[in-house]
């Protein structure tokens, strides 16, 4: 059975000089007259945008301390705790152009966090072609964007398939040399829960169920030579592995994928490349 496209045809491509990924190298909030300005230059950000998707991994200083490579039931209740401060998330991107400018709004399909109250919707504004600086519309912000210059050239954007040709919401994202590997949690948010709480909220509230609210998978790392090297993950225990990986194209609207001696089924949702075959 082949899965319906999960993705809308309404939605158009964004420009050329939005793809590939972005590094953060610096983030203003309270730009509001009437707030204290902060500034966050350590977080590890990177955002990777395809021609319609996006993945999107933040990972503050305050979760990288006493971090551990291992298994998140391996992990002590502080260092759970920690990783909750983590953001990540994935979906369709919409860019608009109007006559204030141009506006970015990030539909989400995954998110490590709950729901938040606002949309995530930011003016992008280019002082240089691989700088932009990002002016939140719903919240008072700021954010300085640098693009790597190795992310251009080829870019693949894919959705894993279950047996019965259903949309897992699994998404591998491919950006010149670096890769991006979404899986969304299997367990749903506590019924009743309004927008805006925070996954620290939820842990708050649900102790117990700890595990199930943060095995939700944003991983980020550098694609060559057949391998996929992970270097930031919200799950620590992928941080440093190095994976035998590769993508063979079967036909325009499915591909092969190899990680490791596993081999699965994809639906293309962007292949933009010269050949039909990377890594392994």
């Amino acid at each position: 059975m082949n899965a319906d496209p999960p993705s809308s045809t309404t939605h158009r491509a964004v420009p050329d000089d939005v793809r590939g990924v972005w590094r953060r190298t610096l983030l203003q909030t309270g730009t509001d007259a009437d707030e204290a300005p902060q500034e966050d230059d350590s977080s590890w950000v990177r955002w990777m945008q395809t021609s319609l998707w996006h993945a999107d991994l933040r990972v503050p200083q305050s979760a990288l301390e006493g971090r551990e490579a291992l298994p998140l039931n391996q992990l002590s209740p502080v260092q759970l705790a920690a990783l909750a401060a983590q953001q990540g998330f994935a979906g369709v991107t919409q860019l608009d152009n109007l006559p204030e400018g141009q506006i970015c709004n990030w539909l989400r399909r995954t998110d490590y966090q709950p729901p938040a109250l606002q949309p995530d919707a930011g003016w992008l504004i280019f002082d240089r072609p691989d700088r932009l600086i990002e002016i939140g519309v719903h919240d008072s912000y700021n954010e300085i964007w640098e693009r790597l210059p190795d992310s251009v050239g080829r870019f693949l954007t894919l959705a894993e398939l279950a047996q019965d040709g259903r949309d897992t919401g699994a998404r591998i994202l491919v950006a010149g040399d670096y890769m991006m590997a979404v899986r969304p949690r299997a367990a749903r948010w506590p019924r009743g829960m309004n927008p805006g709480y925070t996954l620290t909220d939820v842990l708050l509230h649900s102790p117990d169920q700890a595990l199930d609210w943060l095995a939700c998978e944003v991983s980020f790392g550098r694609l060559g030579q057949g391998q996929w090297a992970i270097e930031r993950s919200t799950l620590p225990e992928r941080e440093g592995q190095i994976l035998g990986w590769g993508v063979q194209r079967v036909d325009e609207h499915h591909a092969q994928v190899q990680q490791g001696p596993a081999r699965t089924a994809w639906q293309i949702l962007e292949w933009s490349c010269d050949t039909d075959q990377l890594g392994a």
